[in-house]
Parts: C-alpha cells; sequence; structure tokens
C-alpha cells in the first residue's frame, strides 16, 4: 500500500512538473491563451498585446484585435506558436455575431507595416486617432481599406510597392498621396484637400486635375478635392461605376461626348445640378444610376427634344425626386418618394 502511494505521489509530481514546463514553453512562443475550433478550422490566440487567428488550411496569420490603448502598433512579420507562421493580414471590425474589437481606436496613431503583410482592412471602425501608416521596401501588402480616418495625414508607400487596391473613407487631413504602377483599384471618399500622383507605367489610370480617369481617359473613375462645381473632360465618354462621389460637389456639367451613366455611377452625391450639353440626345443611364443619389437632383437641358430623352431614359435610374429644366423653367418634376 505504501509502495502505490508513493508512485501515485510521484506521478502526480510528475504531472505537475509537465504542467510547469508547458507553461514555460507557452511563454517562451509569446502567447498565454488560445482556443481551438473544429467548427472554423481556426486556432484563436490571444498575447496581450494582440489577438490573432492561424488558419490551418493556409499556415497563415490574421491579427484580428489589438490591445486597448495601443498608440503604435507594429504588425509583426511571424508569430510563434507551435512553429513560425507568416502575418499576412490585419483584419479588425465588427463580427458576425455582433461582438466588437477593442477599444484602440481612440488611441491608435501609427501602423507600421510588417514586410509579410497582404491585406489591412478595417471595417465598421472609426480610427479617429490614426495619423500614420509606414509601409516598408520590400513589403507584400496588396490591399488596404480604411474607415472613418479623420486625422489621417499620411500613407508612406516605398518606390517597389505592391499596392493593387486602396479605399479610404472620412480623410480630411489628407493632403497628397503618390500610388504605385500596381494600383487596380482606388477609392476616397471625403478628401477635400488630397492630390493623387500615380506612378508612370500604371495600365489603369491617369490624373487630370482633380479627376481620376482610366488609362485611356474615356472613363471618369472619380472626383477628389473640394471644387465645388466641376466640367468632365472632352475625353470622357462614360461616367463609371460610383465616379460622382464627392459630397462637396454642387454642379456638374457634361459635354456632348458623355454617352452614358453606369450603375450606380451617382454614388452618393448631394442635390446636384447637372447641367447636360448635348443638343441632340441625353446619355443612357443604366438601371440604379441614381438610387444612392439624394433627392432633389436638377437637370438642365438645352431643348425639349432633350428633356423628353432623359425623362424616358431616367425611369429605371432608382432616381427619387428631381427635376428637368430648360433655361430657368421646369417642364418635368419626378417623384418617387
Amino acid at each position: 500500500m505504501r509502495k502505490l502511494k508513493s508512485l501515485f505521489s510521484s506521478s502526480i509530481a510528475m504531472v505537475i512538473m509537465m504542467v510547469l514546463c508547458i507553461s514555460n514553453i507557452c511563454c517562451s512562443a509569446d502567447y498565454y491563451d488560445f482556443y481551438y475550433y473544429e467548427d472554423i478550422d481556426k486556432i484563436q490566440v490571444d498575447t496581450g498585446s494582440f489577438k490573432y487567428s492561424i488558419d490551418k488550411d493556409t499556415l497563415t496569420v490574421t491579427i484580428t484585435d489589438i490591445k486597448e490603448g495601443t498608440k503604435t502598433f507594429t504588425i509583426p512579420e511571424t508569430v510563434i506558436f507551435d512553429k513560425v507562421y507568416p502575418v499576412e493580414r490585419l483584419s479588425i471590425g465588427e463580427s458576425e455575431d455582433g461582438e466588437m474589437y477593442s477599444d484602440f481606436v481612440g488611441t491608435l496613431k501609427t501602423i507600421n507595416v510588417g514586410k509579410n503583410t497582404k491585406s489591412i482592412n478595417f471595417y465598421n471602425c472609426e480610427l479617429t486617432a490614426l495619423k500614420t501608416i509606414n509601409v516598408p521596401a520590400g513589403s507584400k501588402l496588396q490591399y488596404l481599406s480604411l474607415d472613418s480616418c479623420q486625422k489621417l495625414r499620411s500613407i508612406n508607400l516605398p518606390s517597389n510597392s505592391v499596392l493593387s487596391e486602396i479605399s479610404i473613407s472620412n480623410c480630411p487631413k489628407m493632403t497628397e498621396i503618390s500610388l504605385p504602377k500596381t494600383i487596380k483599384y482606388l477609392g476616397f471618399l471625403d478628401a477635400p484637400n488630397l492630390k493623387v500622383k500615380i506612378a508612370k507605367g500604371n495600365k489603369h489610370f491617369k490624373i487630370k486635375g482633380n479627376q481620376i480617369l482610366s488609362r485611356n481617359g474615356k472613363k471618369l473613375i472619380g472626383i477628389v478635392g473640394n471644387k465645388r462645381n466641376v466640367k468632365i473632360y472632352k475625353s470622357v465618354k462614360v461616367l463609371g461605376d460610383s465616379s460622382i462621389n464627392n459630397k462637396y460637389l454642387r454642379k456638374l456639367i457634361i459635354g456632348k461626348n458623355v454617352t452614358k451613366f453606369e450603375l450606380d455611377s451617382f454614388a452618393s452625391c448631394p442635390k446636384i445640378k447637372i447641367e447636360i450639353k448635348n443638343k441632340n440626345k441625353a446619355p443612357e443611364i443604366k438601371n440604379s444610376a441614381f438610387r444612392f443619389a439624394k433627392k432633389g437632383i436638377k437637370f438642365y437641358v438645352p431643348n425639349q427634344k432633350v428633356a423628353n430623352d432623359l425623362r424616358s431614359k431616367l425611369k429605371g435610374s432608382k432616381i427619387k425626386k428631381a427635376k428637368i429644366l430648360i433655361d430657368k423653367k421646369t417642364v418635368y418634376e419626378i417623384n418617387k418618394g
């Protein structure tokens, strides 16, 4: 019996030692808590400074949260769990179950991007303190999406940047951004002081004044800055999807060169005046071109022929309330609630 008790005591001691050893290994691996979920096939880890998930299929890491009160966050190139994993994504926002991120958005001023980071996405996060994003030479960053960056001043991209998509909203402090030749998609919402530059060799865009155009100049991609009156350039034939998305705009002058408004081309414009110069016909208007535009748009046309044509073409555009005028006289009113 005494031998059994002795063996039992020894076994307990060994178990305690093993637990202590495992605990030390966890600390050396720089994490203190983790959760394993079979249903989503991911491991969730909390380091105390940030949270991340390991995708067991791709063997890559996504940072999903940052510690409350953080002022400067440097995205690590790798993390150590059971082995070394590259950190490829920073993706933070409201989860599917409604759980919110930690309260770091009011303090985070600087993000230093890791070389392995391919994607940064903050959704439903008002980054009210963020001022600077530093991207190192040789970075793999391809995608950047930020919400409500009221104090953001600079995104420092290297000359060899491979960024292909950028989308930023509410960035009134930004004055300039230089984009690489690899850029394929860009969107800047509420950027009254921003000037955009694009490197030579880009196959998708060119900048003319405050207008972002397709490379051949035939499609309007967007309007930046705070000009109230904008005349579309003569090379433009199409107002592209979401191209009129500027809250400062009050008057848009469209020459006979513009032949088409694409789907959602008037994405979230205010009650603007649209002056159509073509004396023969109105541009083709795709279904839902005005579904996100505000009520009260006024169209100024040169004659009754164009007024009739415009009225007919606006039927499927989802426009809510508008007027068609010749000089100062209203010839048609549209009211769909």
